[in-house]
């Protein structure tokens, strides 16, 4: 589903489905409420390290936190409780050792976030690399607002737009992207769990269907914006789970020479798999941006995403059209490091 002109969220977001980084995302704004409640900036919290884990088979990412304060940290403990007890219920907070500035949340038993406070915070150091990290952003759903596409455009830092191919307006926003060098992607709408209840939009390939189907919609897809330099699935949680589809849906994008991104709509996927059968570089999403729409949310997924480029070299963050996806990208443009470069998924 995609937002309207207004850039409203859509009512049903796949990936909260599989809802333990949600979870996670919860203890987050528990976090930046409990900073906010005490005067505490944004920036006062810093990503030590990000890291990839799994809990049932679903991923998450494990944050190790340092939190500056300007004051004693027994307020900001209390704060800290009451917003885990509201927004995070499920979640448990202990002191490491029984020291109080040094904390660990759970989530149904699973370390979810480190958080260390010390009295003074040093220069966040980053590891000489051959080259810079890196962090790609795509901005999915694109097609509906070509204000959208010009306030993206006139960011100081390249994003990918990925344009769903029936939007009213797709052929407009390919055309900005094109005319302001930006890398272009065709959204294409995959069958997901739940299909067609959770309605992928028109032009959705679907599992059951023959292969020649499969591919004759691919083609049609694609012919709506035969430019786009690569693909990412909308939804597709189910689809990508089909071994045969995705052999079709790769096998012709490889002969087009054309990238797929997978945007891991869910868990189980194939398209890493398939991918090395055929020797395609598999490429995934990292950070989804905006399952919470609300700014300082954002910032912090933003945050994430500088974290986990710094640890690996690489971190590729989607977000959507949303008000508060526009904010914070302006935002983060006088916040962001420097020491990292933004850059388009054909440049890694």
């Amino acid at each position: 589903m995609q937002p309207s002109d207004a850039g409203t969220p859509p009512l049903v977001y796949e990936a909260e489905k599989y809802d333990f980084e949600a979870k996670v995302r919860r203890i987050d704004m528990a976090i930046l409420e409990s900073l906010s409640a005490l005067g505490e900036p944004r920036d006062s919290m810093r990503h030590k390290a990000v890291e990839a884990r799994l809990h049932d088979g679903q991923e998450f990412f494990y944050q190790n936190l340092t939190i500056g304060l300007t004051q004693d940290v027994f307020p900001f403990l209390a704060e800290l409780k009451r917003n885990l007890h509201l927004l995070a219920p499920e979640s448990t907070l202990a002191t490491v050792n029984d020291n109080p500035r040094d904390l660990e949340i759970s989530v149904l038993g699973e370390p979810t976030h480190h958080i260390f406070i010390p009295l003074t915070i040093p220069p966040e150091p980053i590891k000489p690399e051959a080259r810079a990290p890196r962090i790609v952003i795509v901005i999915d759903d694109m097609g509906e607002s070509l204000n959208v596409a010009k306030r993206l455009a006139d960011l100081p830092f390249p994003v990918s737009f990925s344009v769903l191919p029936h939007s009213t307006k797709a052929r407009q926003v390919a055309k900005h992207g094109r005319e302001n060098n930006l890398e272009l992607l065709l959204h294409l709408p995959c069958e997901p769990e739940g299909y067609p209840k959770i309605n992928s939009g028109p032009g959705t390939l679907r599992a059951n269907m023959s292969p020649a189907t499969l591919e004759r919609m691919l083609v049609d897809n694609l012919n709506r914006l035969p430019e786009v330099d690569g693909v990412n699935n909308h939804m597709g949680s189910r689809l990508t789970r089909d071994k045969q589809a995705m052999t079709i849906v790769l096998s012709h994008l490889k002969g087009r020479g054309k990238f797929f991104l997978d945007s891991v709509t869910g868990p189980g996927g194939c398209v890493r798999e398939i991918s090395e059968r055929l020797h395609m570089r598999y490429l995934r999403r990292h950070i989804f941006l905006d399952n919470t729409p609300k700014e300082n949310s954002i910032l912090l997924q933003l945050q994430k995403a500088e974290s986990l480029a710094r640890r690996t070299g690489l971190a590729v963050a989607i977000g959507h059209p949303y008000p508060a996806t526009l904010k914070a990208l302006e935002t983060w443009t006088r916040t962001r490091d420097m020491r990292i470069d933004i850059c388009k998924i054909q440049d890694i």
